[in-house]
Formats: structure tokens, C-alpha cells, sequence
């Protein structure tokens, strides 16, 4: 059994890396939403972080407590984009109460964002600095404001 668990891994983990297409320093596509949950856009910040979030990934949910609490550590540093292409009507519930000054939540309603990122897992994050270029991806639950910090510099 475990020589079978780690041929799993060995097979998976090449698609993983694979998974999400973005260099790290490059510049990626701007998370450019026509629509806003609430009409309440995210105001400007050095630092924007685009979560990609799906309703059926209980992680996703964790993943936007977890930006919340960091919201609120870095104030006005970082702006957080959670990004959907779900129905309005499905996410409003859940998303409603996560809006801030610092956390809006964008349509995505063609998914185009979620193919330029070439997301195909979620949780899943990228940081931005300034002219979009990417620099931090990952698991949301893994992000730190010590990442944050050290991927600024």
C-alpha cells in the first residue's frame, strides 16, 4: 500500500506543478472585473491578492476566514480580490458578509480570469505587486504575513 501511495504521488506531481501556469516575478493578466458583489470594489493597495474561490470547495471557504484575518493584520497593504464564476445568486450568501473596505468579491462569469491563471485547483492565490507581476502562488491556507513581507522585498 504505501509503494502504491507513493507511486501516486510520484505519477501527480509533475501535473500539480503544471497545474496553475504563472512564473513568479512575471507579469500575469490584471484581475480586471466588470462586476462586483454589492457593487463594493476593494480599495487600492500596494499588494493585491486574487483568490480563486469555488462554492463546493469547503477549502475555499477557510481560505476567505483565513484572508479575512490577514485583511485585517495588513490594513491598507493588501487588497484582496476573491474571484468567482459562479452565479451570483449561489455565492452572495456565503461571500456577503466577507466584503470590506479591503475584500471585494469579482464575477468572473466565462471564467476567463480562471483560465488566463490556468487555475485548476482551489484553494488557490496569487499575490501581486505593483504592474501585476506575480509574487506568491499557492494554497491560501499556507500564505503568512511573514510570506507577505518577504515576497515585497
Amino acid at each position: 500500500m504505501r509503494k502504491f501511495v507513493f507511486m501516486l504521488l510520484t505519477a501527480l506531481a509533475p501535473a500539480a506543478a503544471l497545474a496553475q501556469n504563472i512564473a513568479l516575478g512575471e507579469r500575469v493578466p490584471e484581475p480586471k472585473v466588470q462586476h462586483w458583489l454589492a457593487g463594493r470594489e476593494p480599495a487600492p493597495a500596494p499588494l493585491t491578492y486574487v483568490e480563486f474561490f469555488h462554492s463546493a470547495s469547503r477549502n475555499s471557504m477557510e481560505s476567505v476566514r483565513h484572508l479575512e484575518r490577514l485583511s485585517e493584520e495588513l490594513g491598507d497593504r493588501m487588497r484582496v480580490i476573491i474571484l468567482v464564476h459562479e452565479p451570483e445568486a449561489k455565492v452572495a450568501p456565503l461571500l456577503r458578509p466577507c466584503l470590506s473596505e479591503h475584500i471585494g468579491v469579482g464575477f468572473d462569469p466565462g471564467g476567463k480570469l480562471f483560465s488566463a491563471y490556468n487555475v485548476a485547483y482551489v484553494p488557490f492565490g496569487v499575490l501581486l505587486g505593483p504592474r501585476s507581476r506575480a509574487r506568491w502562488m499557492g494554497n491560501t491556507l499556507q500564505l503568512t504575513p511573514a510570506i507577505i513581507e518577504q515576497s515585497t522585498k
